[in-house]
C-alpha cells in the first residue's frame, strides 16, 4: 500500500460519495417523504450493491492490467480527465434539481439494482482502481477490504443525506451557499485530477 497516493486518493474518495448524485439525492427523497425507519431497506441495498459493484471493478480492472499493462499510464489520464469533468459538472451546477427532483424509491432490491444503472458509480469504481488503487490489483484480498471499507464509506454518506435531507435542501437554496459549495468542490477534484496524472 505504500505505492498509494492518499493525498488525492482521500478527497477523491469523499468528494465524489458525498456530493449529489442518484444515490444521494433518491435517498434524501425517500427519507424526506416516508421517514428514516422506512428508508432503511433501500439504503442498505445500495450499500450491498455499491460493495458488490466495487468488488467486480476492482477485479475487472486487475485482470485489465494484468493482460495490458501499458493500458495503466493511458488509464491513469483518462482517469484524470473523468475527474476533471466531474469538476466542471460540479462548478457549473446549482444543485437547483433539489431533492425534490429526484424519484422517490424504497426497498432493498431497488437500492441494489441502481448501483449497477447508476453511471457515477460505475465510473468511480473504474477510476478509483485504475487511477488510483493500481498497487493492489494483483492481490485479491486487499481488493475485497478496500471495497467493503469504500462501501461503508458509500453508506456513511447516503445515511447522511437521509438524515439531513430536508436540511441540506434548505441550505441549498441559497445561491451563494451553492456557489461556495461546489468551488471547493471543484477546486479539491482539479488537485485530485493533477495527482493522478503524475503532476504533482
Amino acid at each position: 500500500m505504500g505505492e498509494i497516493n492518499f493525498v488525492t486518493l482521500i478527497p477523491y474518495v469523499f468528494i465524489t460519495t458525498f456530493t449529489p448524485g442518484p444515490n444521494n439525492i433518491s435517498c434524501a427523497a425517500s427519507a424526506a417523504r416516508w421517514g428514516l425507519s422506512r428508508t432503511w431497506g433501500y439504503l442498505f441495498g445500495i450499500a450491498s450493491g455499491f460493495f458488490v459493484l466495487l468488488t467486480i471493478c476492482g477485479a475487472f480492472s486487475g485482470l485489465l492490467m494484468s493482460v495490458l499493462p501499458w493500458l495503466q499510464t493511458y488509464m491513469r489520464w483518462v482517469g484524470a480527465a473523468y475527474i476533471l469533468w466531474l469538476a466542471y459538472g460540479i462548478a457549473r451546477s446549482d444543485s437547483s434539481g433539489g431533492i425534490e427532483g429526484a424519484s422517490s424509491l424504497r426497498g432493498f432490491a431497488k437500492g441494489f439494482v441502481l448501483q449497477f444503472v447508476n453511471p457515477k458509480a460505475i465510473l468511480y469504481g473504474v477510476t478509483l482502481y485504475t487511477a488510483f488503487l493500481s498497487p493492489i490489483l494483483a492481490r485479491p484480498v486487499p481488493v475485497f477490504i478496500s471495497a467493503a471499507l469504500f462501501a461503508i464509506i458509500g453508506f456513511s454518506s447516503i445515511l447522511t443525506w437521509a438524515v439531513f435531507g430536508l436540511g441540506i435542501e434548505r441550505f441549498l437554496q441559497s445561491p451563494m451557499h451553492r456557489k461556495i459549495m461546489n468551488g471547493c468542490f471543484a477546486l479539491l477534484l482539479v488537485y485530485a485530477a493533477a495527482g493522478v496524472a503524475g503532476l504533482l
